[in-house]
């Protein structure tokens, strides 16, 4: 194997490489969409879905097309119980379960329960930026003399009315899966970085 390239890589190298950087391109996308948009495009999901079981059986066959159908099993199974709950949108449940194809079940897996961590430490972070930055809703409590209890109750109140763009969390969940499995560091030294 050459540095810098994937060229002539076996496969042992070149499917998890080829995995790690799919799904580090899916989830760059459907970051920036929510960012963006507050949305996570049901097309960047299939072409997602696609490549993932595409490249699951590619590589493995049928034993790849039902472990990426496991994946994307436990990935949407993790979430929906959010979504039924009105804690996130469909297009998080589906990136989720887009980004299990890629992983697996026990990949899903951990990356939806470090997806909810890193979502946890996120909107402490929104709460607390919004405690701290003026707002028209806090201003008006600002106005009248309230005791700093209201006051968080009242921003989390508006904080949560906002929408939250959780594609970030799934991202963070799946690169840390990537690198905790390995995967991460085959992809960069395929790369020629690692």
């Amino acid at each position: 194997m050459e540095r810098g390239l994937i060229t002539m890589a076996p496969a042992a190298v070149a499917v998890p490489a080829l995995l790690a950087t799919a799904i580090i391109v899916l989830l760059a996308l459907a970051v920036r969409e929510d960012l963006l948009r507050h949305r996570i495009p049901n097309l960047l999901n299939l072409a997602g879905l696609v490549l993932g079981f595409g490249v699951a059986a590619f590589a493995g066959g049928l034993d790849g097309l039902l472990t990426a159908g496991a994946g994307a099993t436990v990935g949407i199974a993790v979430l929906l119980p959010f979504y039924l709950l009105g804690g996130m949108g469909a297009g998080d449940v589906k990136l989720m379960g887009t980004t299990g194809v890629f992983l697996g079940p026990a990949g899903a897996l951990l990356a939806a329960a470090l997806a909810l961590l890193a979502g946890t430490v996120l909107a402490v972070a929104v709460v607390a930026w919004r405690l701290i930055e003026p707002r028209s809703v806090l201003e008006t409590a600002r106005a009248v003399p309230v005791s700093a209890v209201w006051r968080a109750a009242a921003t989390v109140s508006v904080v949560r009315k906002e929408r939250f763009p959780y594609a970030v969390a799934i991202a963070i969940g799946a690169i840390a899966t990537l690198w905790i499995r390995g995967s991460l560091g085959i992809l960069l030294g395929a790369l020629g970085l690692g």
